[in-house]
Order: C-alpha cells, then sequence, then structure tokens
C-alpha cells in the first residue's frame, strides 16, 4: 500500500490480542529467536513503549545477550541452580540460598525471567530493600543472585549476566560479654539455655554447631569431643578435658540427659530443653527473654564468639589453636572476631610497663 511505511522483515512486530471488550489493551511483542518465534507482553498499554521493548529484545539476540534457553530461565531456576550446587557440595548453608532468594523472588516474582533483571533493575531492588534491610543482609542477597548468573551462563542457560556492584557494609559488630554481664545473663535464662551459652561464652562455637552436638560424638572417659561434619568442612577434635568449665557442663548436661533417659525420652543431643530438641524458635524465644530480664538490650548470640576469640588472644593461646577450638577456617575470618577492644590494649601496656 503506497505510503506505508513497512518494517522490514525479521524485525519482528507489536500488536494487540483481540478483544471483544472495549478497555485499553496491553500491547504485546513477537519476534524471531533461533529461528523460533517468541511472543511476550509489554506489560503496557502504550505502544511506543511496547516497540521499544521489541527493539532492546532484537538488539540484545543479536549480539548474543538473548538466547531462546535464556528467555525460558527464570529466577526460579537460578534459586534451584545455586541449591543444588550446595548441595553437591555439602554446604550445609543450603537452607539460607532460599532465604536469600525469597527476599528476591518478592521484589521481582520468582518466574520473572532472569534476563529480564538487569543492572538498572538490581539497583531497583537495592534501593527498595535498603528500606527494610541492611547493607550486609542485601549483599548476601545480591551475591546469591550473582552465583545464580553465573551458574546458569556456565550451563548455557544464559548467554552472560548482569554486572553489578554489591553495597558499602557498616563496619564489624564489635560486641563482647564481660564477665558480670555473663553471669547476670545467665541467673535469667532456664537452666538449659544456662549450660549452653556456658559452652558457647567459654568455646566460640556456632549456636547451631553447639546445639546439634550429639553424646556420640563425646568421649567422657578420654574427655575429648570428635566432630566430623562441620560447617567448615574441617573435622576437629577437642580435648574438653582440659577446661574445667567444660567439664561441669558436659556433666551437668549427661545428669540431665540420664534423667530424660529414665523416664523413656531418646535423648541424642547434649544440649537440649529438658529432652526437647533446642530448635531456632525455642532458642531465640528464651534467648530475648533472657537479655530483656537481664537488662541487656541489644546483645546477640554471636557476641560469644567475639568474646571467645578475645579470651583466648587474652590467654596467650596461639591462634591455629584458637581457630581449631572455634571453628574458624582461616585467618581472616578469625580476625574479624579477634577484635582487639580497649581493655585487652590497656592489659597489654601495662606488661610493656612492668617490663621498663
Amino acid at each position: 500500500m503506497a505510503g506505508v511505511k513497512r518494517r522490514p522483515h525479521g524485525s519482528g512486530h507489536v500488536y494487540q490480542p483481540k478483544s471483544r471488550g472495549r478497555k485499553q489493551r496491553v500491547w504485546w511483542i513477537a519476534y524471531h529467536l533461533e529461528g523460533k518465534l517468541q511472543r511476550e507482553s509489554s506489560g503496557t498499554a502504550v505502544k511506543k513503549r511496547a516497540e521499544d521493548l521489541l527493539l532492546s529484545r532484537l538488539a540484545a539476540a543479536s549480539d548474543g545477550a538473548l538466547t531462546a534457553a535464556g528467555r525460558r530461565t527464570t529466577l526460579a531456576d537460578l534459586r534451584d541452580l545455586v541449591v543444588r550446587d550446595y548441595e553437591n557440595n555439602q554446604r550445609a548453608t543450603a537452607y539460607k540460598v532460599k532465604q536469600r532468594f525469597a527476599a528476591l523472588e518478592a521484589r521481582f516474582g520468582a518466574s520473572c525471567k532472569a534476563s529480564d533483571i538487569d543492572a538498572a533493575a538490581i539497583e531497583g531492588y537495592k534501593t527498595e530493600r535498603l528500606r527494610k534491610a541492611k547493607p550486609a543482609t542485601i549483599n548476601r542477597e545480591l551475591g546469591a543472585l550473582r552465583r545464580g548468573f553465573r551458574l546458569a551462563v556456565k550451563m548455557g542457560r544464559l548467554a552472560r549476566r548482569p554486572e553489578f556492584s554489591l553495597l558499602t557494609e557498616d563496619s564489624p559488630r564489635k560486641g563482647f560479654f564481660e564477665e558480670d554481664q555473663f553471669v547476670s545473663l545467665v541467673k535469667h535464662l532456664p537452666e538449659w539455655m544456662g549450660q549452653l551459652v556456658t559452652w558457647l561464652c567459654w568455646t566460640g562455637w556456632r549456636g547451631g554447631e553447639a546445639r546439634g552436638l550429639q553424646w556420640l560424638q563425646v568421649d567422657r572417659r578420654k574427655q575429648v569431643i570428635r566432630i566430623e561434619d562441620t560447617k567448615t568442612r574441617t573435622p576437629r577434635t577437642i580435648p574438653y578435658g582440659a577446661l574445667p568449665q567444660l567439664v561441669d557442663v558436659v556433666d551437668m548436661q549427661w545428669r540431665r540427659t540420664e534423667e530424660q533417659r529414665a523416664g523413656g525420652k531418646i535423648v541424642p543431643y547434649v544440649f537440649h530443653a529438658d529432652g526437647r530438641a533446642i530448635d531456632d524458635k525455642s532458642f531465640y524465644a528464651t534467648w530475648h527473654a533472657g537479655i530483656k530480664a537481664a537488662g541487656l538490650a541489644g546483645k546477640i548470640p554471636h557476641d560469644f564468639r567475639r568474646t571467645a576469640a578475645r579470651n583466648m588472644l587474652r590467654a596467650g593461646i596461639p591462634q591455629n589453636v584458637a581457630m581449631l577450638i572455634g571453628g574458624w577456617k582461616t585467618a581472616s575470618v578469625f580476625h574479624r572476631y579477634a577484635i582487639v577492644d580497649e581493655n585487652l590494649i590497656s592489659e597489654n601496656l601495662a606488661k610493656l610497663a612492668r617490663k621498663g
């Protein structure tokens, strides 16, 4: 037809599906990708915006950034790739991957095409997420997303991944428990929780690791604990008999366990709530009640890990031994916890003064 400007062959088109209603309808785009027709809603009733989306899809297909496989890969697929990777490598924190992707899926939708999540979309995610979460939390979420993109590219599910930066995080937390604070807290906790936090304070163990400790890992005769399955996948042997405070905890827990077993309960765990396994809900509910009653608002269980690292340094324990006791895999990670506070500096300056 004379005067009508026709779109070049193979450049796709925009259209509105037939509808009996009179409402303004959303425009769709159609184009060929690797010999197959692709149809996609533009999400807008403005034709110009739909045409812009079509042009961006054609440009991405032209430079290899868009593939047929990539158009099918969703955010949920990225999550599954990361979860499977964690499970295949026997990483104990696979459950955290799902938690981190949950925030991303709440923003973009689990069925969102991975190829639609570009650098601009991620910047928007940061802006919105900062209203509810700290930079460190957001960075863990974006780190999981980045890993998903890398795995998808490696497996040919995507042609490329978006480049994006992480947020600047706050300085590492420097919380400690001083002796009087620890004593006060234990007084406001039930016995089962008091024994657990005592263990955490002396060893620097992760809370989940201590709660998962089983009697089959404890040799009470030799006073040794042997752990094969750890977060860092590094087996550890802890001769707890060298520290009377730990011996007292193990002996107390053994008596409490025997009392529960006498009543017919099966109790495999060293630390338990009167025979019941200590799950996250019961642990944190008891923790928050205890610190509130003790007037220690703001304290968190992980403060024990920093406290133990500091106390080990103060006692002159070699770094490699301290790392073995608390389960720190690398020196760099240990140093994040072994924060030198003013008291430790003062003590060492006093030592220097005595030598002078």
